[in-house]
């Protein structure tokens, strides 16, 4: 177990560092229309939530370690498809899936891994700083990976794939070097298969779960509203010579990092200021902030509203680590990894759901402001009208311990 407590925040750090990030929309529309684009996108979370029930409920029968193997394996075969092969909608789609599959089968599992490696050791109640410490790790390696993907980008796009798949290389030998946590409970939770469905419908009898569960779904499509669609900003920005001469790929990495940066700084301080503030002041304030982003977003086309997309990783980190330490003891062991998964299976199912629906708005047209505002004011005004209702809605016992509300 002290090599997976020593080694997990590597794994976690260097299966982030992709490399691609800051790229990808502009390496996609370089062969394809932005309707097409998106539709790619939609296609990618929905093989996300088609393997996802399936990958949390092998993790809970297989293991994790096996698990976290397939995920870094698929992670490696993506990148080589994205770095090496010619760029056509299909490569670019079985490419997708392969990326699909690292995400779903490093979903919840990486959680629940690291969790009930700490649970070995008597260090649960060490959860937050734990997981916050990773956490803060993961968005600084990840800002590393996405700056030195947009200078690779500068020279070619699919470089930054090829960054990528140098950085997950290691992480197959992490795994394989990896102990499975509760090795021996293991016969006691393979559970049938739809005896975990109904199990995840009984953990969500919690009103403090599917508080939290509807929550993290709406922070999900709000932050990666901006994540989406802040490369074709930049390269509006470029186009329009409001970008004081910056390539939109180097642009694109440097804001990148830089929100890495402060995701981790986030991530870092999200104890002290859950401690502080309360989980309630946190989850509202990463919320309210995304739909600031967005609405700046689609109604302003200029340079200055680059610094406050830098705040785009800043809400995923404040509740990341305080969210899940409220979920996991809340979850029986035997369901924990699937029942990540199912979170992370309706966050992109909404997810690739809303892409669908923003492509009829873009059209068949080439990335231009009018489509591209005209998508982010009806996220900002569908998001606004989301938020009100979740106040409202009743959590249980979540807020009463420690929120100063």
């Amino acid at each position: 177990m002290n090599f997976n407590l020593k080694y997990f925040p590597l794994f976690r750090s260097l299966i982030s560092m992709m490399a691609w990030l800051p790229i990808f929309f502009m390496y996609f529309s370089q062969v394809i229309p932005l309707n097409q684009v998106l539709i790619l996108e939609a296609l990618y979370y929905i093989s996300v939530v088609v393997l996802e029930i399936p990958s949390g409920y092998f993790s809970d029968v297989i293991g994790r370690r096996t698990t976290l193997i397939i995920s870094s394996l698929s992670f490696t075969i993506s990148y080589i498809i994205f770095g090496f092969i010619d760029p056509t909608f299909i490569s670019l789609l079985v490419a997708q899936i392969f990326l699909a599959c690292g995400m779903s089968f490093l979903s919840g599992t990486d959680t629940s891994f690291y969790y009930e490696t700490l649970k070995e050791l008597n260090l649960t109640d060490q959860y937050v700083n734990y997981a916050a410490k990773v956490e803060s790790q993961k968005q600084i390696a990840s800002a590393v990976a996405v700056l030195s993907g947009g200078l690779a980008g500068y020279f070619h796009l699919n470089w930054a794939y090829i960054l990528s798949f140098i950085f997950v290389i290691p992480t197959l030998f992490l795994t394989f070097k990896f102990k499975e946590p509760l090795a021996s409970d293991k016969a006691n939770q393979k559970l049938q298969f739809f005896s975990q469905i109904k199990a995840l419908g009984n953990e969500l009898k919690q009103r403090e779960l599917r508080w939290l569960l509807m929550f993290s779904l709406f922070l999900f499509i709000l932050a990666h509203i901006p994540y989406e669609f802040y490369q074709p900003y930049l390269q509006l920005l470029e186009t329009n010579d409001l970008s004081f001469g910056f390539n939109a790929a180097i642009f694109s990495g440097i804001i990148f990092a830089i929100t890495r940066l402060i995701g981790g700084y986030a991530a870092h301080k999200s104890p002290a200021w859950l401690n502080r503030y309360g989980l309630k002041k946190l989850c509202f304030i990463a919320l309210g902030l995304q739909l600031i982003i967005i609405s700046l977003m689609g109604f302003i086309l200029h340079i200055g509203i680059v610094l406050i997309v830098l705040l785009r990783s800043f809400s995923m980190s404040l509740v990341a680590a305080p969210i899940n330490a409220e979920i996991a003891p809340r979850v029986k062991e035997s369901n924990r990894a699937s029942y990540f998964s199912f979170q992370s299976l309706l966050s992109r199912l909404s997810y690739s759901l809303t892409l669908v629906f923003l492509s009829f708005i873009a059209g068949s047209n080439t990335n231009n402001w009018s489509s591209l505002s005209t998508i982010l004011i009806v996220t900002s005004i569908i998001g606004v009208l989301f938020f009100v209702p979740l106040i409202m809605i009743k959590a249980g016992n979540l807020f009463n311990t420690n929120s100063r509300f």
